[in-house]
């Protein structure tokens, strides 16, 4: 078979040689005739004269300007030439002269169609050698040059030599029957009239489809005219007639080689570059479709370099692909075998194999597909396809890192020439220290580079060292370049010349070449760019100023260092000693550019870490470690923390802190890049590392450049040391490193996304043809033998669509379809016209059925309905068993995917043009059940439709040409598995897509072989004919002859050509000999009866006798004759011949549940998961209906106030009857209580949400909460997917979900402290704007302006003091802030609350500032502004105004220091306005030696100090003078005490008699009262609404001045223990407010003091002697009750406590001091919350029993500890500032 095909491959080329130089020999003569015209004018003349007419392109337009022409050229024409006969066109006689001479057949139908036959004609009898041709040539050229003449002389009418030549040099032999290139208008141009006459070319449906894609006729043969002939013709002339004398000759060529150029337009001017490549017809295509390798192999980036078999490159490129690609695990965790804990190899086994496997592909240029089916002793077990198809992409990139390597050493081989050279120049001199000789070691270290990374560390290095001399290097290089040429053309000139000389070589010189050398070697130069140095950089500054001394004296070269870092400790120590120190030492080193030492040692620690940077080891080894253990943190941006919900993808990693990038797994680093690139994170790689025995990698790396001692000189360089170290570390190589560890871990990822498109491909293309068998039938109508009937139907979810039903038939064409409008329709709807409709559409399915007889019926999965569609045709199908006798036909539902895509493809639409889209879509989804493969491969068309697919999620960020060539790399395996019918891509258009898949085809090689048998009408009857007809080359029949099979069977007797059953096996032809042997040894037959067809035929017929061969001897006797081990192959063969061409694929299998919801929802499990966040529709309420015990208990409930019934099932309310429930009950329309709320996603997917999960509270009826039609928010809780249904909640809990419970799982390094950081942090950005946020308001005043906080305080600083401005505020719509101007640069600002406003807009009806209620704006101004302002004024006019910078403590403490020491018989004090408390006014004095500050603030009504009021600031420091040594009030007099007795930590007052006598009344106590007591004591809790002096019992011994204050004991106070007391007389008060000391708080939720009436004090007398007058407030809304500790004995106690008892028991005597019982006339007591309080309007009066207020009462009521009061912070020294506005 061997010898076979290469017979046929000589005799193919022996016949293209043959033609070429035909062509060759044609288009030379004709060069020369056209050289012969340009000399002889004579010639031409007459020539023109004779031709001018015959050549005349319009002869019956010529008729009216003869007459014009002549007179204008003063020409005649001959006097033999007849001018009727011109006028009318030659006659007959003149054609049959013609056709005598020519021996051509003329068509005289057309004038100048002839001259195209005549061409024509010459090329065949060239071909043919005949004799005649050169007397043809002759006349041909004397045409060509009639007609170049006239062109030249500017007649539009006559042709071009350039149309001419272009027409001599068509395609061998073939006719053209169109006639436009000779037809042309008065402007020349042709006219297309007749292209009509081609058609009998599109026989081929690619050209068909070719003429579609670029709109015009054309064919093959015109392409291959332009591409293969015009521009050669040309090159050749211009070669072969260049000499030196020749220049002038030559331009004139070239002037008329363009004149040609632009006479016709080829084919390139007319098509668009892109349509031209799309069709696969430029230069590089024909090319590749020519050549005799796999076109795969061509169109690889880096082509398949032909290797010798021996070659030692192979062994070599075998370690490092298996080092590479088998052996090398990936940095993140990855699936598969190329995952980090994917199965290793063996290399001892693997290595070998992979060898061969390349010396298949690179020697012998044997396809993956070929070599996995055909060479499997050489790959199997160790490597399957897809390690094959591994190796082959390492191979490319193996060629593509020894091409760089190779070149990167011929670049260190050039600058060693030249650095030899420019030694050699002055050899006597030494060689400079700061020159780097190129050694040997380092082009070998060159050559053993292993990675691209490693060459780019190695070219870098070169580059520091070398780079500025590359300049230099490369023009000494030219010019020793063209100084061997110039010496190699001398050499040359002087043997032509010694031939010359030589008499017997008088031969015609070869041309010269010197212009093309010359013109060649600027190419060659630009071949090889070095990237130049930057002569301006820092290293070369440093270079020049002489540091490298110095940076030597550091102690290692890099080298050295670098062997450090890889062994991890100190292989080289640092020798010698430092005798000086590093200041000293650089002080050696000045200059110009270096002046001081830091610059000097600054820049010798650059130069060390740019060399520790540069060299190749110290890369390469912290690029290990780096990419070993770095580490990653991600952070997401401010769109990203609102963008990233938990939808998201990144969700569960957008904080992550020091996650291993070892950890990243999958195509998780994708998507934290996608993230990064849409601006939502953050990802940075960590700068440090733990070390191998440190936590610090840096440390250990700094370690290693250390030399060991403690002398000061040696720790100096150190620390240079370890600073070069880090700036090399931490500037130079972490930047690189990160980048380099991104680009891997992104490689990996979309490496992971890749596979899991092509798996998903690979899922799909591995199903089978839909295969059913009816065994029970005997009609023919159901045999599925020559394949199966589909009818396939498609929709779309909208009723206003109709859909279609198609049947196709075996060969998947579409034999009949229908419309179905009302296919969707329920036929239990509500509407009778929608079942009638229904049932239409199912009679026409069933009337379809019935006479086409499908073997299957499927759906189109396009939603949820398909499944009501299918089961409306499993009941049709049903039906018609019954009644038809019809067998047991499926119902399945596919994917629509593949279907909607082609439907909407150039394709369909070229193939189905009138059908609609829907129509298209069932036609697809049909011909996927006849054959998947084929159906996929419709969308493998230059278009590219296939990417339409949806794969994964993030297919979009892989390169479109590497997941294009991924995806077909499947299509290549699973087609070359199936095998292709070659007669069957002839007839269905759709399976020719398949061929461009078989091994060593391609699209351009698969077009060529369909175009020749369409042109050729012929149908392939043997695998032989793939050589003889197809002219296939020796290489390609070896890689495809096996995957493309011959149906056998179908051709029978219908040709007289030997038919080879094998062609219709996987069995390749290279082992037909063998598979026949094994026929004729299995069926034992005698040497006189051999007949191994014969046999073969046989043994098909029983193949079951093969059996009992020995595989295994015949295997071994192959070996020994030389075939090599092909045991697999024999055993391949055995299987074969039991069953040729078995499909090997999977059989068709139904969806399951999990995967039919996935289909109809367009969900994955990625997508839609248990405890997703959704959003549904309501579609109404479950009930669950009473059953009869529920109806017999049931327990109406009427409603007092309406007086109605309620039913307890429903809750319907409105009954007006008892009896009426009952009917309701019986008539059954009691829908029964509610269960839940049925909701429907947008996907179709029906959803339930019980009752109980529809709010955290308790839901009695749905209805009160959601609606119909309503959308919520829910989760997901449970997924019925064979229901398509879900549980869901609706909890306000679980939507928050914040145990993160129900959300997607966190990363185990997500770090959740930062995020709820930045939370909080947004949070309190977010309440920072909405403060310094205001809404515009429509205000008509002079004083309101729509300004912002900072705005108003800008405009105040021009206005003068008191001024106030109106803005709005940003508490809300409904609050204004009115700002005053206190002093300069001190505003007060004050919230002004609006009530009754009409809009969000307007001004409100009324205003309150506080308590207190305003009208207008102007009354706020009048009544509460301009009186504030006034006092403020008498402040600042005061004489003892000071202002301390804004109120300022400290400056305020040094001013009374400096007053003091210039009078220290006074008490000095000052006023300053505060800036912190704006309306306050800070009184600072110095009573002693430490200075006291108060403040003052400025109200309306006047002065507020110590909680009184003044109304001038005369009276004010009156009474400040007198009372300035009182304690302040709200200041503790104590330190708190401890928890059991909270009020004091001292002991009481109390003498011992005192106690006693306490311990005599309790005894003396009656039970009850006791008990009252201690409950009292020790459990009364603070309610808020416990009155406080509302009305008191009358102590007499406590005295007339505090009638009205009861004794309420806390909550916290000790059984019986007394408060403490004011230290006075009773009935002796003083003069100074000494009952304000206040109590400590018992509890920590007291009221604070603004909870008091504004303006006023609490508590204070109403007179006083000396004092000013002012109002008495009792503590009214103070939310806790007011007691006192009146000053009394201890004696008094058991006063007291008879008092209390007599109160007790005269509960009408008092209402507040009513404590322990409950209130006569049935009133509660005051302790329940929410009580309105009694008695308020008696307190102003006194108590019920009247008795007055004393008007001598001491200054201020004392309090219990529950009474509220300011709280002010003791300073130890008597500091009692308050920290709060005493407003």
């Amino acid at each position: 078979m061997a010898d076979f095909i290469d017979s046929e491959a000589e005799e193919s080329e022996e016949e293209q040689e043959l033609t070429d130089k035909e062509k060759k020999k044609l288009k030379k003569i004709k060069a020369i005739q056209s050289d012969d015209e340009d000399e002889d004018d004579e010639d031409e003349e007459r020539m023109r004269e004779e031709l001018k007419d015959l050549i005349d392109d319009n002869p019956i337009e010529e008729d009216d300007s003869d007459g014009s022409d002549e007179e204008g050229q003063n020409r005649k024409r001959k006097k033999s030439d007849d001018e009727d006969e011109l006028d009318d066109g030659l006659d007959e006689d003149d054609y049959d002269l013609l056709e005598a001479n020519l021996g051509v057949k003329v068509d005289r139908k057309k004038h100048f169609k002839r001259l195209r036959r005549i061409d024509d004609g010459e090329s065949d009898d060239d071909d043919a050698g005949v004799g005649v041709g050169d007397a043809r040539e002759a006349i041909a050229t004397e045409l060509f040059e009639g007609g170049s003449d006239h062109e030249e002389e500017g007649e539009p009418t006559q042709r071009s030599e350039a149309e001419a030549m272009d027409e001599d040099e068509e395609d061998e032999g073939e006719y053209s029957d169109d006639p436009d290139d000779f037809i042309v208008d008065d402007e020349g141009r042709p006219i297309a009239t007749k292209k009509k006459k081609r058609k009998p070319i599109f026989t081929d449906a690619a050209l068909q489809e070719a003429q579609d894609i670029f709109g015009v006729d054309f064919d093959y043969e015109e392409f291959d005219k332009y591409d293969e002939y015009g521009e050669e013709s040309e090159e050749e002339e211009e070669d072969e007639y260049i000499d030196e004398e020749g220049g002038e000759e030559r331009r004139r060529k070239e002037k008329k080689a363009r004149s040609k150029k632009t006479s016709r337009k080829s084919i390139f001017e007319i098509y668009e570059p892109d349509e031209l490549k799309r069709g696969h017809f430029t230069d590089l295509d024909n090319q590749i479709r020519n050549a005799d390798i796999p076109e795969r192999m061509q169109l690889r980036q880096i082509p398949v370099v032909k290797l010798p078999k021996e070659s030692p490159e192979l062994e070599e490129e075998a370690k490092w692909i298996f080092t590479h690609a088998f052996s090398k695990g990936t940095i993140s965790q990855q699936e598969g075998e190329g995952g980090r804990n994917a199965t290793k190899k063996d290399p001892q086994s693997t290595t070998p194999k992979i060898k061969k496997c390349l010396e298949f592909m690179r020697c012998e240029h044997f396809e993956v597909p070929f070599i996995a089916f055909y060479r499997k002793e050489y790959t199997q077990p160790e490597l399957n396809i897809n390690d094959l198809w591994k190796i082959y992409k390492y191979d490319e990139k193996w060629c593509q890192l020894k091409s760089r390597k190779e070149n990167l050493a011929k670049l260190f081989e050039k600058m060693r020439n030249y650095q030899t050279d420019k030694l050699m120049e002055n050899i006597d001199q030494p060689i400079p220290e700061n020159l780097r000789v190129i050694q040997n070691e380092d082009i070998t270290r060159v050559l053993g580079v292993n990675c691209m990374e490693e060459l780019r560390d190695v070219y870098q290095h070169f580059m520091l060292y070398y780079g500025p001399e590359v300049p230099a290097m490369q023009e000494a290089t030219k010019k020793k370049e063209k100084a061997q040429a110039r010496e190699e053309r001398e050499r040359k000139r002087q043997e032509r010349l010694a031939r010359r000389a030589d008499p017997e070589n008088q031969d015609e010189e070869e041309p010269e070449e010197e212009p093309i050398e010359e013109e060649e070697e600027p190419e060659e130069e630009e071949i090889e760019v070095v990237k130049q140095a930057s002569r301006g950089g820092t290293y070369s500054l440093c270079c020049r100023a002489g540091l490298e001394s110095l940076a030597a004296k550091f102690g290692l070269t890099p080298t050295e260092y670098a062997e450090n870092l890889r062994d991890n400790y100190q292989r080289h120590e640092i020798q010698g000693e430092e005798e000086q120190d590093p200041i000293t030492t650089a002080q050696e080193h000045f200059s110009s550019i270096f002046k001081t030492s830091e610059d000097v040692l600054m820049g010798a620690k650059y130069m060390v870490a740019i060399q520790l940077s540069r060299e190749p080891l110290v890369r390469s080894t912290m690029r290990q470690a780096y990419q070993e253990k770095a580490k990653l943190m991600v952070r997401p941006t401010k769109k990203g923390m609102k963008e990233i919900d938990e939808n998201h993808p990144c969700y569960s990693i957008k904080y992550l802190k020091d996650k291993p990038v070892t950890d990243l797994s999958n195509d998780m680093f994708l998507k934290l890049y996608m993230a990064e690139q849409e601006k939502l994170l953050t990802i940075t790689l960590s700068e440090d590392f733990d070390g191998m025995t440190t936590v610090s990698y840096l440390e250990e790396i700094k370690n290693l450049y250390t030399k060991d001692g403690f002398s000061k000189n040696v720790q100096e360089w150190n620390q240079l040391r370890t600073e070069s170290v880090e700036l090399a570390y931490k500037k130079l190589l972490l930047p690189l490193m990160r980048t380099e560890l991104k680009e891997k871990l992104l490689q990996e990822a979309r490496e992971f996304v890749l596979k899991a498109c092509c798996r998903k491909l690979y899922n799909a293309l591995k199903v089978a043809p839909y295969s059913v068998e009816f065994p029970d039938e005997d009609e023919d109508e159901w045999d599925t033998s020559s394949g199966i009937r589909v009818l396939s139907i498609a929709y779309v979810p909208d009723l206003s669509q109709a859909a279609f039903a198609s049947v196709i038939g075996t060969q998947g064409e579409c034999a009949e379809f229908i419309r179905l409008p009302n296919l969707l329709k329920r036929k239990n709807g509500w509407r009778e016209d929608d079942k009638l409709q229904k049932e239409a559409d199912l009679e026409a399915l069933r009337r379809l059925m019935t006479s086409r007889r499908p073997h299957v019926v499927v759906v189109g999965g396009e939603s949820r309905e398909a499944t009501m569609v299918q089961a409306d045709l499993r009941e049709l199908v049903s039906g018609l068993t019954e009644d038809e006798q019809f067998p047991s036909i499926k119902v399945e539902i596919v994917d629509n995917e593949l279907a909607k895509i082609y439907a909407n493809s150039n394709r369909a639409t070229n193939e189905f043009r009138d059908y609609p889209t829907l129509l298209r879509q069932a036609i697809s989804l049909g011909r996927r059940m006849q054959d998947p493969l084929i159906e996929f491969g419709q969308l493998c068309t230059p278009d590219e439709e296939i990417l339409c697919m949806r794969f994964h999620p993030y297919q979009d960020q892989i390169e479109k040409e590497e997941l294009l060539e991924g995806l077909y790399l499947e299509f290549v395996n699973r087609t070359n598995e199936v095998g292709v019918d070659l007669n069957r891509t002839i007839q269905e258009s759709n399976v020719a897509n398949l061929l461009q898949f078989v091994c060593g085809l391609g699209p351009r090689k698969a077009a060529a072989i369909l175009k020749t048998l369409k042109q050729a009408n012929h149908r392939v009857e043997n695998r032989s004919q793939l050589v003889t007809v197809c002219h296939m080359a020796p290489t390609i029949f070896i890689n495809s002859a096996g995957f493309l099979k011959i149906d056998t069977n179908s051709l029978g007797d219908s040709t007289e050509v030997y038919v080879e059953v094998l062609d219709g096996s996987r069995v390749h032809p290279e082992t037909y000999e063998w598979a026949r042997k094994m026929a004729v040894d299995a069926l034992e037959y005698d040497d006189e009866e051999l007949n191994p067809a014969g046999a073969l035929e046989e043994i098909l017929d029983s193949p079951e006798k093969l059996k009992d061969l020995d595989l295994d001897a015949f295997a071994e006797e192959l070996e020994r004759q030389g075939f090599g081990n092909r045991s697999i192959t024999l055993y391949d063969i055995r299987a074969e011949l039991h069953h040729r061409y078995k499909d090997l694929r999977c059989q068709y299998q139904s969806p399951n549940p999990e995967e039919l919801f996935d289909m109809l929802t367009k969900e994955t499990p990625e997508t839609f998961y248990i405890g997703k966040l959704i959003t549904a529709t309501v579609t109404g309420i479950t009930h669950r209906k009473p059953q009869g015990d529920q109806l017999d208990n049931a327990n109406p409930v009427k409603n007092d106030d309406t007086g109605l019934w309620q039913c307890p099932f429903c809750l319907k309310n409105d009954f007006s009857e008892l009896s009426d429930v009952w009917n309701h009950f019986d008539a059954g329309g009691c829908p029964g209580s509610a269960t839940g709320v049925r909701v429907r996603l947008d996907n179709g997917i029906s959803g339930y949400i019980p009752i109980k999960n529809l709010s955290d509270q308790h839901v009695a009826n749905p209805e009160d909460r959601v609606r119909a039609g309503q959308v919520v928010h829910c989760r997901v809780t449970k997924i019925e997917v064979d229901r398509f249904s879900i549980e869901c909640t609706s909890k306000s809990s679980d939507l928050s979900d914040k145990n993160n419970s129900l959300r997607p799982s966190k990363d185990p390094y997500y770090d959740s402290e930062t995020e709820l950081k930045d939370i909080q942090t947004e949070q309190d950005a977010k309440k920072q704007k909405a403060r310094q946020t205001y809404v515009k308001r429509v205000i008509v005043h002079p004083s309101f302006h729509n300004i912002s906080y900072s705005e108003a305080e800008k405009m105040m600083q021009s206005m003068d003091q008191g001024d106030a401005i109106v803005r709005p505020s940003s508490k809300g719509a409904d609050h204004l802030t009115v700002t005053w101007k206190v002093t300069d640069n001190i505003y007060q600002h004050i919230d002004v609350k609006e009530t009754g406003k009409e809009n969000a807009f307007s001004l409100g009806q009324s205003l309150w500032i506080d308590n207190l209620e305003f009208e207008d704006l102007d009354e706020i101004i009048a009544r509460h502004i301009t009186p504030m302002a006034g006092f403020a004024r008498d402040i600042l006019a005061f004489r003892y105004y000071r202002d301390f910078d804004g109120g300022k403590k400290d400056v305020a403490e040094k001013y009374l220091l400096e007053e003091r020491d210039k009078n220290k018989n006074k008490i000095h004090y000052f006023l300053s306005a505060s800036k912190e408390y704006p309306g306050k006014f800070m009184l600072s004095y110095l009573p002693r030696l430490r200075a006291q500050h108060e403040f003052i603030s400025v109200t309306p009504e006047g002065f507020r100090y110590r909680r009184q009021m003044f109304d001038s600031l005369n009276g004010l420091f009156k009474w400040f003078k007198e009372h300035f040594r009182d304690p302040i009030p709200g200041t503790p007099s104590t330190p708190r005490g401890s928890n059991r007795t909270p009020f004091t930590n001292q002991t009481p007052t109390l003498n011992v008699g005192g106690i006693e006598a306490i311990h005599r009344v309790a005894q003396n106590l009656p039970q009850h009262m006791l008990h009252s007591l201690s409950q009292a004591a020790t459990h009364t809790p603070a309610y808020p609404h416990t009155p406080g002096a509302a009305a008191a019992a009358p102590f007499p011994g406590y005295g007339g001045a505090f009638a009205n204050t009861p004794y309420t004991p806390s909550g916290q106070t000790p059984y019986m223990t007394p408060y403490q007391t004011p230290r006075y007389q009773q009935g002796h008060p003083s003069a100074s407010p000494q009952q304000h000391r206040p109590s400590s708080r018992s509890r920590g939720d007291m009221p604070p003091p603004s909870s008091a009436p504004h303006g006023t004090p609490r508590g204070t007398p109403s007179s006083h002697q000396g004092t000013p007058t002012y109002r008495s407030t009792p503590t009214y809304g103070s939310g806790r009750p007011s007691s006192a500790a009146a000053s009394v004995e201890p004696s008094d106690w058991k006063r007291a406590a008879e008092e209390w008892a007599k109160a007790k028991r005269n509960p009408h005597s008092n209402d507040g001091g009513n404590w322990g019982t409950p209130r006569s006339e049935g009133r509660n007591t005051p302790r329940d919350r929410g009580t309105p309080r009694e008695g308020r309007s008696n307190s102003r009066l006194g108590t019920p029993h009247g008795t007055p207020r004393s008007m001598a009462s001491h200054t201020s009521t004392p309090r219990t500890i529950n009474s509220p009061h300011s709280m002010v912070e003791s300073a130890g020294g008597g500091d009692a500032t308050p920290l709060y506005d005493e407003n």
